[in-house]
């Protein structure tokens, strides 16, 4: 266990065979044996073990990205920043050697969205570290402004409209709503008549009680207190340029973001949904 001479214990006989080898290598090194065979004719003492450091192993911090529609820049410990454009694993291009820390975080968000990270830091064992977790959704911010309905209906004869929302947000949970129509002279609401309404009529207050988001869908949960004193569960669905107001139930018709997603998409098909106006 140290730099010097060593002689082995059994002595040989004269004219016997030596074979000198390493069973087993110190930790971090690796030993040679030069001159280590021959025959025995006198006191051998010319066999040469030579130990070398090894270089430290390395491994790599990686994991996988889920929900993603953009592009998501990661960090690991503050730097070696990587670009991450599609859902899937991902591995960062430096390793780290084992016993090192490593902290995975966002850099920079994608658009729309917001990505979270998870066993995201922890130290580097003896293995390549391929548990970290990012989940993206689309951010979770409350639809505000004016809002046109895509369906064209008739409204009266020779008249058709489009319902039109001025939605003001109060707070983050709550919202109020002024209703108006844009009315039209013909049946596809191209040729552009006098606002009814002036989107001043009161069309409520909404207060949101849970928020939930898919990768494409931010959904909004709660009750619409309508002026009449009616007061019913509703979800806002917010996708792409469209804000679906959809009907729900309690217990709720709509559990999850991936449920009002499915109903959402219905909705913009219908021309059902609002777009900015």
């Amino acid at each position: 266990n140290a730099n010097g001479s060593f002689v082995f214990v059994t002595r040989l006989d004269s004219g016997v065979a030596y074979a000198v080898t390493v069973k087993t290598q110190p930790s971090g090194q690796r030993c040679t044996v030069t001159q280590g065979t021959g025959t025995v004719t006198a006191n051998v003492s010319d066999v040469q073990v030579r130990c070398e450091n090894l270089a430290a192993a390395t491994f790599t911090v990686g994991g996988s990205v889920s929900g993603l529609a953009g592009t998501v820049v990661l960090q690991n410990n503050g730097g070696d920043d990587l670009s991450v454009a599609s859902n899937g694993g991902f591995t960062f291009g430096s390793a780290l050697a084992g016993g090192a820390a490593y902290a995975v975080t966002v850099k920079t968000q994608p658009g729309g969205q917001t990505c979270a990270v998870r066993n995201g830091s922890g130290t580097v064992a003896s293995a390549n570290v391929g548990s970290v977790e990012v989940t993206c959704a689309t951010a979770l911010v409350l639809p505000q402004g004016d809002w046109k309905q895509e369906r064209c209906s008739p409204i009266g004869p020779g008249q058709w409209g489009r319902t039109l929302w001025r939605i003001a947000k109060q707070s983050e949970t709550r919202a109020t709503v002024g209703l108006g129509v844009a009315t039209y002279t013909d049946a596809n609401c191209t040729a552009a008549g006098p606002i009814i309404g002036g989107q001043g009529s009161d069309g409520g207050t909404f207060n949101f009680d849970r928020t939930a988001s898919t990768a494409t869908l931010s959904a909004y949960f709660g009750s619409w207190a309508q002026i009449t004193g009616l007061t019913s569960r509703t979800v806002w669905a917010r996708k792409g340029q469209y804000l679906c107001v959809l009907g729900d139930q309690n217990p709720s018709l709509f559990p999850s973001a991936a449920a009002v997603e499915t109903s959402a998409n219905v909705s913009i098909q219908n021309k059902a949904c609002y777009t900015q106006n």
